[in-house]
């Protein structure tokens, strides 16, 4: 069951709507609980192991499982990272060498989770959300089983925030050698919180351009990309938000598998989440203000527009009725007080000489009032 169907988004505000509400496959209400049923979207897995200790390095790309189970044997640390998630056997085959949970397994193949921590007999899983890209707000579903002398890690796409980790094992530097499948899953989780830190800084140069525009030069157009950023906002606010509870629930609760050297470490990474909310509040805030800065803009704009052509109309109000007082048509012959000034030798020049002076006396009245300024 594939769920809600969405039409293909087409343009940039179309993908950030289709990103933001839609739905992910869910399973049908009743279904068994604890069963792995792939998307079939999904692609066909890739297994990546990099198994090490303080002194040795093994790292390969199998699709063998038995391999895993001799590496426990030599290496006081394992790392599994599964990329792809379209073979639901290879998933409980790998479930069941490691003895992970079932409901866990289910939550790895069902993309909606929100960012978790959950504590089982002998391992904890973890799920967080990891960025794209720098300019994306769009995320993907990240698991974690934390276990004892081993890390699984469960990818929905190709492509991650932890080639620097990968090089730091291979180079040995830092603690990560040295250190437990613990510290491991805290470098991970602490590249996929700092991976929000360079959208949000795209995202902040992107209001700043917006917020020069809609000062200096207003458009209706940017009514459109406002609504547009507060979108983004909130999707990279709805996925920053559950990691705060989630690493917090690491620090405060105590698990055995989370040692007492690495909780000074995720209490940085938690003081980078609350970092991050603090940016996206305040970008949010500053959204919403361009809203009303925009309508204020506009405002001013129309404003002065409407003042220019009311001095235009009032100026030349005194000229309309001089030229239609002018412009009646009473007979001459009839009476001598029926426009006299038409036999007059200097009347059109009267006439014109009386408009320019009404245009100038106005001009110079609404100067003095400060009214032009």
């Amino acid at each position: 069951m594939t769920g809600l169907e969405f039409r293909q988004p087409k343009s940039e505000d179309d993908r950030i709507k289709h990103r933001l509400y839609k739905s992910k496959r869910r399973r049908p209400a009743g279904s068994v609980p604890g069963q792995v049923d792939v998307q079939e979207s999904a692609g066909s897995p890739t297994i990546r192991i990099m198994a090490y200790g303080p002194d040795e390095l093994h790292e390969q790309t199998c699709t063998d499982l038995h391999s895993v189970s001799q590496l426990r044997e030599r290496f006081p640390l394992i790392w599994v990272d599964v990329t792809e998630l379209g073979d639901a056997n290879l998933i409980t085959t790998l479930g069941g060498l490691f003895g992970l949970h079932g409901l866990a397994l289910e939550d790895v193949v069902n993309t909606h989770q929100r960012p978790k921590v959950e504590e089982y007999h002998d391992h904890l899983f973890i799920i967080a959300l990891m960025l794209r890209d720098r300019q994306s707000v769009e995320t993907e579903q990240v698991s974690f089983f934390l276990c004892e002398g081993f890390l699984i890690t469960f990818q929905e796409r190709t492509g991650d925030c932890f080639d620097r980790v990968r090089q730091r094992i291979r180079d040995a530097k830092g603690r990560v050698r040295n250190a437990g499948a613990d510290y491991l899953c805290y470098t991970l989780l602490d590249s996929i919180i700092d991976g929000y830190f360079p959208a949000l800084e795209h995202q902040g140069e992107v209001l700043e351009d917006l917020e020069d525009r809609v000062v200096m030069a207003p458009d209706p157009e940017n009514v459109k990309e406002l609504h547009d950023m507060k979108r983004a906002l909130l999707l990279l606010r709805r996925a920053i938000w559950p990691h705060r509870e989630m690493v917090n629930n690491l620090i405060r609760d105590e698990h055995p598998l989370i040692t007492a050297d690495t909780r000074p470490f995720l209490r940085d990474c938690y003081d980078h989440t609350i970092q991050l909310m603090d940016i996206v509040e305040t970008y949010r805030e500053i959204a919403s203000g361009l809203v009303d800065v925009y309508i204020s803009s506009v405002s001013v704009k129309l404003n002065e527009v409407m003042k220019v052509l009311t001095i235009v109309a009032t100026i030349f109000m005194p000229l309309s009725f001089i030229a239609s007082l002018y412009g009646m048509n009473f007979d001459r012959h009839a009476s001598p007080w029926n426009m006299p000034e038409l036999g007059w030798y200097l009347g059109y020049p009267f006439a014109l000489g009386l408009m320019a002076a009404s245009a100038l006396g106005l001009i110079w009245y609404i100067r003095k009032k400060g009214w032009l300024s």
